[in-house]
């Protein structure tokens, strides 16, 4: 190899700056970038929304209206349970004073 051919790397790195300048990066451009990486590094994943849910149940704010819910689904589930049973016992009850035949289970 001829080393006369070869610039130093002083020589190289200022020839390449000069031909490809860097541009300038916008204000406050790093704050931003850092910032964005904190918010996405602290955003809980999909997986997590039932972590989330019960986090907000306990909280006091929200343990009363969570409470209220579940008893209203309990009410109303309670209450749909019921009708389903009465009217089995009223068909029963029918079908045993038409059809003699008839065994209520």
């Amino acid at each position: 190899m001829n080393s006369d051919c070869t610039p130093p790397d002083s020589e190289l790195r200022t020839l390449l700056r000069s031909a490809h300048p860097a541009p300038a990066l916008l204000p406050r451009f790093q704050d931003r970038v850092w910032r964005r990486i904190e918010r996405e590094a602290a955003a809980p994943g999909p997986a997590d929304w039932l972590g989330r849910l019960v986090a907000r149940l306990f909280h006091p704010a929200w343990a009363l209206s969570g409470l209220t819910a579940m008893m209203l689904f309990g009410l109303g589930l309670g209450w749909y349970s019921a009708e389903a049973r009465s009217l089995a016992a009223e068909r029963n009850r029918y079908l045993a004073a038409v059809s003699p035949l008839h065994r209520t289970p």
